[in-house]
């Protein structure tokens, strides 16, 4: 639930630790992946937890640990990163954000106009994220992942790359989910992302 830039963020922070990563072009494609499925399902989010290996908004570390130790290349440690920011994202603003849960569900429209504007904002804020959309152009796409197609993948970045270069479609100030928040939220994110990767791959 994450947005690409929150994402893209988060991947970049993780790997600075990982430099061989960080200049990898199908690691960031991966690491925004995940979301694909709306590629075949559209607003549909029935498929979306089993697509995030079951960490759609909880934790299932296991999950990210056997899809490690069978898929190793840059895409796929991206796409793990992706779900285990999923993963930590929602418990997170349910905890810190009580404002945005009144009578303990989600406000849509309130949510989607932080997280766009902020997505916005951290695109032109932080150039080195500029950087890594390029990047996407330049990947290759997978042909045999066992969960999406290598179609899928493809016009999801499509659709990244139009919507990330043209501008933000919501436009009210943010109350809730801003630039602070989300820099906080991808410090806090590593520790985890570090702990499972270190499981799967044998090595922190």
């Amino acid at each position: 639930m994450a947005l690409t830039m929150v994402h893209l963020l988060v991947a970049d922070m993780w790997a600075k630790g990982h430099p061989e990563y960080l200049d990898s072009p199908e690691y960031y494609y991966g690491a925004v992946s995940p979301d694909a499925i709306h590629v075949r399902d559209g607003n549909d989010k029935s498929h979306k937890n089993e697509i995030h290996l079951n960490n759609w908004g909880k934790l299932h570390r296991q999950d990210v640990v056997d899809y490690w130790r069978v898929r190793r290349a840059p895409f796929d440690v991206g796409y793990g990163v992706h779900v285990l920011t999923d993963a930590q994202w929602v418990p997170r603003y349910k905890r810190r954000l009580p404002g945005l849960m009144p009578e303990g569900k989600l406000d849509i429209p309130r949510y989607y106009n932080d997280t766009f504007v902020t997505d916005f904002a951290l695109l032109r804020g932080i150039p080195r994220l500029g950087e890594v959309l390029d990047m996407l152009e330049k990947a290759d796409t997978p042909a045999d992942h066992p969960l999406l197609t290598a179609h899928e993948f493809s016009a999801w970045r499509d659709i990244i790359l139009k919507a990330y270069r043209g501008e933000c479609p919501r436009n009210e100030p943010v109350k809730y989910i801003d630039v602070p928040y989300v820099r906080a939220f991808a410090d806090d994110s590593i520790a985890l992302i570090d702990e499972v990767y270190g499981e799967a791959f044998g090595k922190i």
